[in-house]
């Protein structure tokens, strides 16, 4: 995403129909935050990726709503919410990242990284932890598990960290209780007709 700033520094020039669209945008707010960028200094994810809350919210406000629909950016934002008491606008960030992902969504978009997550919960109800070594090591499960118990032994703790068998059972208890399971099946449910019905992303 490469907006310029300068191009939205006052509203008079902003295209008001995706602006209106994301919902809970003060246009005055938003002025101040294009001159500002305490955010972006302090974020994780501005550190690590190249999310920039300014330059999303400047396509934003110049009505560049396929371009950040389907960028990847607006995955990028951890929701950490270190942000929230950093902002002197009171923005609230995150949850304008959320009606974001929201609106992509509803077109189709991102899809492919909510499968990812959806494998996290599904790794919780049948191992009882949400990330094993094939998931960030995909091309070599092997040589991550045999990393990951290297680095345990020497750390003083065992092997392999696994979860009881009963631990295992109740936690499935708890996460059919609260609705979890029924709600990753959803979640599956609708990622698989994603990827049928739609190559937009």
């Amino acid at each position: 995403m490469t907006s310029n700033t300068g191009e939205v520094s006052s509203s008079e020039g902003w295209n008001w129909s995706f602006f209106d669209k994301v919902e809970g945008l003060d246009s005055k707010k938003m002025e101040n935050c294009f001159s500002c960028g305490i955010c972006v200094g302090d974020c994780p994810a501005a550190k690590n990726s190249s999310y920039n809350f300014r330059k999303i919210i400047c396509d934003v406000a110049l009505g560049e709503e396929e371009k950040v629909l389907s960028s990847k950016e607006i995955w990028y934002c951890y929701t950490c919410f270190q942000c929230i008491p950093k902002c002197p606008w009171s923005i609230g960030i995150p949850y304008v990242i959320y009606r974001l992902r929201k609106l992509a969504m509803e077109e189709g978009y991102g899809w492919d990284l909510i499968e990812i997550l959806s494998g996290v919960g599904r790794n919780l109800i049948e191992i009882g932890l949400s990330i094993s070594p094939r998931d960030y090591a995909r091309m070599d499960p092997k040589k991550a598990e045999m990393e990951l118990a290297k680095s345990r032994l020497e750390m003083g703790l065992s092997e392999r960290y696994e979860v009881s068998e009963k631990a295992i059972e109740e936690l499935k208890i708890i996460l059919g209780e609260t609705g979890f399971r029924e709600m990753l099946d959803n979640l599956e449910e609708r990622v698989k007709e994603s990827k049928e019905s739609s190559e937009n992303y």
